[in-house]
């Protein structure tokens, strides 16, 4: 809460005037920056329809019935941490404020020291040998252009049900977090037209749409 609060202000306090390279440079650095979060989001989806139940995921305790080894773990160890940073990264990127890409940056990997120490303990211990292997092979955040291990993470193919389901409340939270970042940037700098406001509402209205209706799908009310 401290860290959100501290980019709060230093947001605050610069929305009005262009960063580093003026107005043209931020306009860039925002599409490139959705751009970027957005890959990140496609990343983190790819990954959770593709693992099976019980290995990855948004879990209150660390699970793992197998060792995952082959997909995009086949490239790097902590894809959907990769796909964490990228949508970090994308949101400083729209921030354009070179205080907080640092404080985002030292947060960020600080508290994922704490989290891949404590899984790879985990891991370390229930699969020994195994486990030290797939380090030695497949670097941590880096991915490796060529796979490890061949193969692929589901023998039943991409399930899209479990990674909407899954993804959905993440991609709602940044996406609509993008969109008041930008409209408050233009906002400050008087630049907020009518057809820039129109078109951001729109796009949180279909994002909150979207992040209903899945909801309403996830608890049986829809599609059943």
């Amino acid at each position: 809460m401290p860290v959100i609060a501290a980019c709060g202000w230093l947001l605050w306090m610069s929305r009005a005037e262009p960063g580093p390279g003026g107005a043209d440079v931020d306009f860039a650095l925002d599409l490139v920056g959705l751009a970027l979060a957005g890959l990140g989001q496609a990343l983190r989806f790819y990954v959770l329809g593709l693992v099976p139940e019980g290995t990855s995921g948004q879990n209150l305790s660390i699970q793992a019935s197998t060792l995952n080894v082959t997909g995009p773990y086949a490239h790097v160890r902590n894809p959907l941490y990769v796909g964490n940073l990228g949508i970090v990264l994308g949101l400083c990127l729209m921030a354009h404020q070179p205080w907080v890409y640092a404080i985002a940056m030292v947060f960020f990997f600080g508290e994922y020291f704490f989290i891949i120490r404590a899984e790879e303990d985990f891991l370390r211990s229930k699969f020994g040998a195994a486990f030290d292997e797939f380090c030695r092979t497949v670097p941590r955040w880096v991915p490796r252009l060529t796979p490890a291990v061949k193969g692929t993470l589901r023998g039943g193919g991409f399930d899209w049900r479990r990674a909407l389901k899954k993804e959905i409340n993440p991609f709602a939270a940044w996406s609509l977090g993008a969109l008041c970042l930008w409209a408050w940037e233009l906002g400050a700098r008087s630049q907020l037209s009518t057809g820039w406001l129109a078109g951001f509402v729109s796009a949180a209205a279909m994002v909150l749409v979207s992040l209903l209706v899945v909801k309403a799908w996830k608890k049986g009310w829809l599609f059943s």
